[in-house]
């Protein structure tokens, strides 16, 4: 079973890249997954800001290349509020 932030990572990326969530696993990142470069990585970013009301330090960015690194970052935001 996948941890939630797992889940909800592989829903931002598969709704960004147009895959469905099934093609997407814990372990990807964005040298496994074809359609993610740096125009959809940007796009990315921007629509998880939207989805959390806030802006994604720089630094962080830099750790979102990942499905786990987006699920580490999920739950770190969740735990921040």
């Amino acid at each position: 079973m996948e941890d939630l932030y797992v889940t909800q990572a592989i829903e931002h990326i598969s709704g960004i890249l147009g895959y469905a969530s099934e093609e997407i696993s814990a372990e990807d990142t964005i040298e496994t997954i074809d359609k993610w470069d740096s125009l959809n990585h940007m796009r990315l970013i921007l629509h998880i800001e939207e989805k959390l009301g806030s802006m994604i330090d720089t630094e962080d960015t830099l750790l979102l290349f990942s499905v786990s690194g987006i699920a580490a970052y999920l739950r770190k935001s969740d735990n921040n509020t």
